[in-house]
């Protein structure tokens, strides 16, 4: 595999592509970090797996050979912005939460309705 493009391009496209996903991802209303515990949570949020998502995107663009203006630099703005979108919006719909976390949600939400009674 050959990629057309200088490292120093590519690094630094990686690196735009996930201040601008971070941004947007703050931009948009998703937390910076998760809920306590941070290990055992499922959270979305601005930090993980926002960047993931818009390094995959790029690494998957470039990996084919589509670099589009600049050496990538407007592709990789385009991927931080699409990944914080994906991420708001229709994450849940392709990766649901596992049932214990629903389960563990649940108890917990009908324990407070029983303390403030």
């Amino acid at each position: 595999m050959f990629i057309l493009v200088n490292e120093t391009y590519l690094l630094l496209n990686y690196l735009i592509a996930i201040i601008v996903s971070v941004v947007i991802g703050l931009g948009l209303g998703l937390p910076l970090l998760p809920k306590k515990p941070i290990r055992f949570s499922f959270d979305k949020n601005a930090l993980f797996p926002t960047p993931i998502f818009a390094i995959g995107f790029l690494a998957i663009c470039f990996s084919v050979n589509f670099f589009w203006l600049y050496d990538g630099l407007v592709l990789a703005v385009l991927c931080g912005i699409i990944a914080p979108l994906f991420i708001k919006f229709g994450f849940d719909h392709i990766f649901p939460k596992p049932p214990q976390e629903k389960n563990a949600q649940n108890s917990i939400d009908t324990k407070s309705k029983e303390v403030n009674k």
